[in-house]
């Protein structure tokens, strides 16, 4: 219950579950309909299949597989009948999880090639030798890992290759089926954004689509990873991008969503697409993330009439102190305007913020809760600060006394503890934002207004689920009392 506090709630009937499937058990959605956020179709997965379907493979697109869904999921793949089943990693979290889905699949499908690649892979495999590489992958029931940040290339390598053997192909470690395993050359692919479309016929009618017209991100945030694995920034053309909408809008998609790690940067870029969507009149609701410091309140209308609904806004922090050490390139009072021209366009706003980054004290997230409650942000969520060693901040390690990793750290101004300490007294204090699933974010809320419901609906939803989760963590001891908090935390 520690773990999952603010993504799932103790029920009446003594059951623990997701926010969602709440949702669906009190009959709030139209009968039958199965709610989960996993049903929209995903990046990088649309992205590879559309890439295999165009160079003449057969594919089956699997979305998601759940508990609720599996049987009749699998039964479908049987039908088909896979040579090669690819999963991309880009939410799998930890080496656990990817071994219980190869085991998983490997049971289901004992004659297929299992392959696994993205970024959970190449993230985890980056801090490995070779030896800990290959036991990995002969622990985790695939036959193959795509070792690369992008890995298209690589992907429709394998498959022309297909049945093997692949010795030959850059960018593949693979299982020879003996014990062996043998590693190709690290050759960094630099795949054109232009040159994969994405194959719409591969999507359900009404569905919400994730599609991205740019690759990495040109900022340096000192707690993100983003660039430093997925280098350069990679921006499709403006024609290119409204090219795609067109598509999604001929294939009936209900909205789409843009993954770009910052949509409206450069500025005139996102200008010109946002006046060719209002010229198209394409009408396609959309939701991106967003940077505060680039929009005024003109460009915010012209969002608003090109179909924007919603927005991400990666603030971090209500402390221009630790906007400064995060070099987040922005201060507070560039998200306060932002956030007033969005609402008054009705536009709504997700706010993500983290406590505990080298340099927090509580003063500084005292900051932070501060600002939450009178930004007028419509949603926020708030994480502790999680640390990654290839992220910028860990070159200043020894500036801060930074220690530790993941989610177990402690620097010169606070420990994970503390921020942890943080995070709950924020949730429990805040009253004028309303706190959204970390999780899901902004895609639940346009995952549930695509099922019917209204945003005042949503917001009724969400206002349920916080006050349970409030009342568990009292009732079960998940905050720690004031008192117990450490006099370095509480002075700063």
């Amino acid at each position: 219950m520690r773990i999952s506090n603010f993504t799932r709630v103790a029920t009446p009937e003594g059951k623990f579950v997701d926010h969602l499937a709440y949702l669906e058990s009190r009959g709030k959605t139209p009968a039958g309909t199965r709610l989960s956020v996993w049903d929209m179709y995903l990046c990088g997965s649309l992205l590879l299949a559309s890439h295999l379907s165009r160079s003449g493979f057969s594919v089956k697109l699997v979305n998601s597989i759940e508990a609720d869904n599996a049987e009749e999921k699998f039964s479908a793949l049987r039908d088909f009948a896979p040579d090669i089943i690819a999963l991309s990693t880009t939410f799998v979290l930890t080496q656990r999880h990817l071994i219980d889905v190869g085991q998983m699949l490997r049971q289901a499908f004992p004659g297929a090639f299992l392959v696994a690649g993205g970024h959970h892979v190449f993230t985890t495999l980056l801090h490995m030798d070779r030896p800990a590489r290959h036991d990995y992958l002969r622990s985790s029931g695939f036959d193959a890992f795509v070792n690369d940040t992008q890995g298209e290339a690589a992907l429709l390598e394998l498959c022309r290759a297909f049945p093997g053997p692949f010795d030959a192909l850059s960018n593949l470690i693979w299982n020879r089926g003996d014990g062996t395993v043998v590693e190709g050359a690290a050759t960094p692919e630099n795949n054109d954004v232009n040159g994969i479309e994405m194959d719409f016929s591969l999507v359900d009618p009404g569905s919400i689509v994730h599609v991205r017209t740019a690759r990495s991100c040109s900022f340096k945030c000192a707690f993100c990873s983003y660039p430093t694995i997925a280098g350069d920034l990679a921006q499709m053309t403006v024609e290119n991008a409204i090219n795609m909408l067109r598509k999604a809008k001929s294939a009936e998609a209900s909205s789409v969503i843009f993954v770009d790690d910052t949509f409206n940067v450069p500025r005139p870029r996102f200008e010109r697409l946002v006046d060719r969507m209002i010229e198209e009149r394409l009408d396609v609701p959309w939701y991106s993330f967003l940077r505060g410091q680039y929009i005024d309140e003109k460009l915010v209308g012209k969002m608003a009439r090109s179909g924007c609904r919603g927005v991400f806004l990666g603030i971090e922090s209500g402390s221009d102190r630790i906007l400064k050490n995060m070099k987040k390139g922005a201060i507070v009072d560039f998200y306060r305007n932002g956030i007033r021209w969005l609402s008054a366009n009705g536009i709504v706003t997700v706010g993500s913020f983290i406590v505990g980054f080298p340099g927090e004290t509580e003063e500084t997230a005292m900051e932070t809760r501060n600002f939450i409650e009178e930004s007028g942000l419509d949603y926020y969520f708030i994480q502790p600060f999680y640390y990654l060693y290839h992220t910028p901040i860990h070159k200043r390690a020894a500036e801060w006394n930074l220690k530790g990793e993941g989610l177990f750290w402690s620097h010169r101004t606070m420990n994970s503890t503390e921020a942890n300490d943080h995070v709950n007294r924020i949730f429990l204090e805040v009253e004028n934002s309303i706190f959204v699933n970390p999780d899901y974010t902004l895609w639940e809320i346009a995952y549930l207004r695509n099922k019917g419901l209204s945003l005042g609906e949503i917001k009724a939803y969400r206002k349920t689920i916080n006050d349970m989760t409030r009342n568990q963590m009292l009732t079960y001891g998940l905050v720690r009392p004031e008192g117990q908090m450490s006099r370095a935390t509480r002075t700063g």
